[in-house]
């Protein structure tokens, strides 16, 4: 089934083929070493890479006997049953009937205890959350989220069965109906955390950017690349920051010295809607435009860590991938000027600045306290030497752009118990520099042009012609015209 197309008899001579086939004997080994042999039907999803790579992101901290967990798509009921061996207090649901019946068995089985319900997250004739998820809140929510493409469907593969267990068919997106779901409050707790399964194929490579989007965290925890190309990767999302203070203030002389020198929790953030002392690289003074959204964040203190050009380049590229996603236009018309500069191909042609990074530090000792500032434009005169992310048909203000590069900012720094630090993607990062260098008509390297090559792993690039790299953005000078 696909689109429009009428679940008729021939659909329904299928399914029933489907559900009276023989079940699969499938074993499938724990991490503790013990093996399971599971009799699963066909339309059963049986623990597969994929699943063995969400337990994979799963720790004993954040999963023990005080956990409170809920498993989407349940499938064969694996990933509960090893919840439930940690004492976990289990709640699991599946679309699928044989699926939540598989599961109850499999927990029966070996004396655990759990609630198993049918149901999940979709439209509402799919039903509520209350019927699927009960009303309470989770510390930990798994999902292996359907991935597959819909052309399996066009070619008559699945049954309808698998096809809401394998494929994403919701016209709201499945992600985004969960992350919805999350952004009002609804299923997990104030530090509980979401993990969910996604693929290059579809979403995957957006899935970070589109819950920085809902204003949630999200961080990939744990990548398997396949022969034909296809990764999946554990996106992590939670409550971005959730003991850190917010302020917002309406004139300052710099939000960065505000963070700086008031004592507080990581995370901490203050707002201003007039900067009157902000600056940029160097001190420059940074040009503030009205309604221009003027933001800091502690994002490390009491550790010896102090910024690198690869945080930068971090919080560049992030600024990026979230304006594109934020878009309604033309997605590639927000490009990165290395090492932390947001730049916008306005509506006439002309590539202009939006928005800029800068990490500031002071140490006592091995204490190093590290601030992160971001200026963004949101609107700028038609002749303005500038651009805003109105430019890119993004129509939010001041105060709904920091709530998401709040989450934004967490999702890379926050160190959250239990979860893996933000993985570094070396190749993404340097695609995105070679991008945005595109932009721009002319390299000059002391006086010589050149092109960007690549990056290294500390975030410098390499330049035609140059023998050392670059970590200096001083030494080269950009051309637009």
């Amino acid at each position: 089934m696909g689109g429009d197309e009428p679940f008729d008899s021939t659909h329904a001579e299928r399914e029933l083929e489907r559900m009276n086939a023989q079940p699969v004997q499938v074993r499938w080994a724990a991490p503790s070493g013990e093996q399971l042999t599971l009799m699963l039907p066909s339309t059963v999803y049986p623990p597969r890479e994929d699943t063995d790579l969400l337990l994979s992101a799963l720790s004993r901290q954040l999963v023990n006997s005080k956990t409170i967990w809920l498993e989407i798509g349940c499938g064969s009921g694996v990933l509960s049953w090893w919840a439930a061996k940690q004492g976990c207090t289990v709640s699991a649901c599946d679309v699928n009937p044989l699926a939540v019946a598989c599961t109850r068995a499999l927990l029966s089985e070996h004396g655990l205890v759990g609630n198993v319900f049918e149901g999940g997250p979709g439209p509402s004739v799919d039903g509520g959350l209350s019927q699927w998820g009960g009303d309470r809140l989770y510390d930990v929510v798994v999902w292996n989220m359907p991935y597959l493409s819909s052309d399996v469907l066009v070619r008559g593969a699945l049954g309808p069965m698998e096809e809401a267990a394998l494929t994403d068919t919701d016209a709201s997106g499945l992600l985004s109906r969960f992350l919805t779901l999350l952004q009002d409050g609804r299923l997990l707790t104030k530090s509980g955390v979401a993990f969910l399964t996604v693929s290059s194929n579809g979403i995957g490579n957006e899935a970070e950017a589109i819950a920085w989007s809902h204003g949630l965290a999200g961080r990939t925890v744990a990548t398997r690349t396949f022969d034909d190309g296809e990764t999946l990767s554990v996106l992590a999302v939670w409550k971005p920051y959730s003991n850190a203070s917010i302020e917002r203030v309406e004139s300052t002389l710099s939000t960065n010295d505000d963070v700086m020198n008031r004592g507080g929790a990581e995370g901490d953030t203050v707002l201003a809607a007039e900067q009157e002392g902000g600056r940029g690289r160097l001190g420059r003074r940074w040009e503030t435009q009205p309604g221009a959204m003027m933001a800091s964040w502690l994002t490390s203190q009491g550790r010896p860590v102090s910024h690198r050009t690869l945080d930068q380049l971090r919080v560049g590229d992030g600024l990026v991938r979230l304006m594109r996603v934020l878009s309604p236009l033309r997605q590639d018309a927000a490009v990165l000027k290395w090492p932390n500069d947001l730049y916008i191909l306005r509506a006439e042609g002309r590539l202009s600045k939006a928005g800029g990074v800068l990490f500031e530090a002071t140490t006592q000792g091995t204490n190093t306290r590290t601030v992160l500032g971001i200026g963004l434009n949101t609107t700028v005169h038609q002749n303005s030497p500038w651009s805003g992310v109105q430019d890119l048909g993004i129509d939010l203000g001041a105060a709904s752009l920091h709530r998401l590069l709040h989450a934004m900012v967490a999702s890379l720094f926050e160190d959250v118990p239990g979860l893996a630090s933000a993985m570094v993607s070396l190749p993404r990062l340097e695609a995105s520099v070679l991008e945005g260098a595109s932009q721009f008509s002319r390299l000059v390297y002391r006086g010589d042009e050149t092109t960007i090559l690549g990056l290294t792993e500390s975030g410098a690039v390499l330049m035609d012609g140059v023998d050392q790299a670059v970590d200096d953005p001083e030494d080269i000078e950009w051309s637009i015209v």
